[in-house]
Parts: structure tokens; C-alpha cells; sequence
């Protein structure tokens, strides 16, 4: 259980309910798509470099008002984590949560949070004057305590796939790094692009992500990784299903028959593995080995690294379009 919060955040688990049930505590938001314009970018920027105080909305709705940029930050899940890096705040951070292995240098910071809650006593010792919070992962208690000792809190919530640079540029304006974040946020936009403009016409695929293996889990058309399988031409079987994270029946994959097989896993996990084919007997896709491992942190941590788990989508779709392409995708995952 204390690794598999090391991938909650991107899959919309609230953590007080994880400790009851792993697969409670979902929330569920269809959202709207967020478009940066460039306007937009330069208000954050000039903001940023003015020395005035700085007011933003967080995503729970809350105003955050910063006297000045902020110089001490702490992040309270590893996909923020990745999140201040990309912004180009990461000599800012003095303090993060469990699992913030990437890149190497949050590795080395204290921890003062968990799939259990906030280490209060932890994080004050740091003095952060930001705390950048998970939306529907952190205790709102615990974000209470915190802002009861007069610290700012940012609750980010990433939904869809615009949220990650839109979250980058608010990370910006609120560190003064707003160059090197509209950089970033640029950088993946850009790299969004491209993977839909490469994959616009091409044939639909149909496919199943197995977001948990025992039980076997999977996701509605709501999450961020089916608009990801959507981007590369990829139809998620279970789109229509009522629940954003859920359990699909035996009956129903057996019954909607995918093209292809998605999971996270590592270069490491070896697709084929027997063991990993259970649960899917009479599944063709499985029987000829139509199964691709998504690097899990890139894909399960809706972060920065987030298109790079599209891509991999995207190249396995292709695989399955082109079969030839197979063994050179499998050799590279």
C-alpha cells in the first residue's frame, strides 16, 4: 500500500480514503480545457518580475496572496514535485513528500509527507513560505493546520492533460520563475501538438489500460490517461463507464475484445510474463502479445513527464497499426 501512493497523484486518489480502501476516495471532474494564450503568458511574467504582491486562485478555488515570490517551498506529492523542477524552482525547494525520486536532486531534500498525512512538525522546521498541496490527495485538515501557523497553500489538481502547463505558469508567477516555466510549458504543448497533428487520420485502435492488477482496474473516457490514448488515435474501451477508476467484469473485456493491452510498468517488466497474462484468458489481444508497458512514474504521475507516457502510447498504437514495428517497440520500452 505505501508504494502505490507513489503513483496516486496521478490517478485521482483522495489519501485519507487509501488507507481505508485502495481504490476509494476518487474524484471525478470532467473539467473544460484550459488554453494558455500568450497574453496570459506575459501578465505572469511582468508580474512576477514587478516586486508586487501576487494573488492567484488555487484549484480548490482559494485566493493565495504572496507579500513577494516565494524562496522557500515545500511540495506535498512527487508529481509537484516534478511540477517546481520543470517551473525552474527547484533551488526554491527545501522540502517534499515521499517517493519524490525525480530528478535526483529531490531525492536528497527532507520528507515531510506520505500516503498517511503531513509531518507537521517536519515541514515547520523547514520554514517554507509555499506550500504547493494536492488538491484531492492531501487531508484538508492537514492544509488547515498548516495555513493556521500563516503559511500560503497552492492546491493544484491536474485533470487533463492542459493542466500541467497551465500549472507550470502558476508555478512561476508564484516563484518568479516565469520564464523558465512558460519554457517548459511551451515544451509540452508543443510536444501535445505534435503527437496530434502525427496521429490525426490514422486508424482507431482499441484499447484497455489496466490501471491495478489485482483487482484489475481500469479507467472512464474522464481520466487524463484516456484523453492521452484518445490524442494518439487510441479508443479506451471502457470510456462510457460511469466511474473514473473502477473494476470492469470479466464478461465485458472478454465481450469488447481491445486491439491492445496498456499498463504501467519499467523497461525491467517483461510484458509477456505469464504471470501477468492472468486475467485475460480469452482476450486475443493477450494471446499475441499486443501488451505494452507505459513507463509507470511518466504515466501515472500527471507531471511534466506525462507526454513522455503519451508517446509511449502513441508508439505502441503504432506497433499495432504496423506490425513490423512491434519487436523494434518492444526492444525500446
Amino acid at each position: 500500500m505505501k508504494n502505490d501512493w507513489r503513483w496516486l497523484s496521478g490517478l485521482g486518489f483522495k489519501e485519507r480514503t487509501v488507507k481505508v480502501s485502495r481504490w476509494g476516495g476518487l474524484f471525478f471532474s470532467t473539467g473544460r480545457t484550459c488554453a494558455a494564450g500568450l497574453a496570459i503568458s506575459l501578465h505572469f511574467f511582468f508580474a512576477a518580475q514587478s516586486g508586487a504582491a501576487i494573488t492567484v486562485r488555487d484549484d480548490a478555488g482559494k485566493t493565495v496572496t504572496l507579500p513577494f515570490p516565494a524562496i522557500r517551498i515545500a511540495t506535498l506529492a512527487p508529481s509537484l514535485t516534478e511540477l517546481v523542477y520543470a517551473a525552474g524552482a527547484g533551488p526554491k525547494l527545501v522540502a517534499v513528500s515521499a517517493h519524490s525520486d525525480f530528478p535526483a536532486a529531490a531525492k536528497s531534500l527532507p520528507q515531510v509527507a506520505d500516503y498517511s498525512g503531513v509531518a507537521l512538525e517536519s515541514l515547520l522546521v523547514q520554514k517554507p513560505d509555499l506550500v504547493i498541496a494536492w488538491k484531492s490527495g492531501n487531508r484538508e485538515s492537514d492544509l488547515q493546520r498548516i495555513r493556521s501557523f500563516g503559511i500560503q497553500v497552492y492546491a493544484a489538481e491536474v485533470v487533463q492533460m492542459s493542466d500541467v502547463p497551465r500549472t507550470l505558469r502558476q508555478i512561476g508567477l508564484l516563484t518568479n520563475t516565469a520564464a523558465l516555466a512558460e519554457s517548459s510549458a511551451r515544451v509540452y504543448e508543443s510536444r501535445t501538438a505534435a503527437l496530434l497533428l502525427a496521429h490525426r487520420g490514422k486508424p482507431k485502435i482499441s484499447v484497455f489500460f489496466e490501471i491495478g492488477r489485482l483487482p484489475l482496474m481500469t479507467i472512464n473516457a474522464h481520466h487524463a490517461i484516456s484523453e492521452g490514448i484518445a490524442l494518439c488515435g487510441g479508443v479506451n474501451v471502457f470510456a462510457d463507464a460511469p466511474i473514473l477508476v473502477f473494476t470492469p467484469s470479466r464478461e465485458a473485456l472478454v465481450r469488447l475484445q481491445p486491439q491492445v493491452i496498456l499498463r504501467p510498468g519499467s523497461k525491467d517488466n517483461n510484458a509477456d510474463k505469464a504471470d501477468r497474462l492472468v486475467g485475460y484468458d480469452g482476450i486475443k489481444a493477450a494471446a499475441e502479445h499486443r501488451i505494452y508497458n507505459i513507463h509507470a512514474d511518466s504515466i501515472l504521475r500527471q507531471g511534466p513527464r506525462f507526454i513522455d507516457g503519451v508517446t509511449q502510447i502513441c508508439a505502441a498504437l503504432d506497433a499495432v497499426r504496423t506490425p513490423t514495428l512491434t519487436r523494434y517497440v518492444r526492444l525500446h520500452q
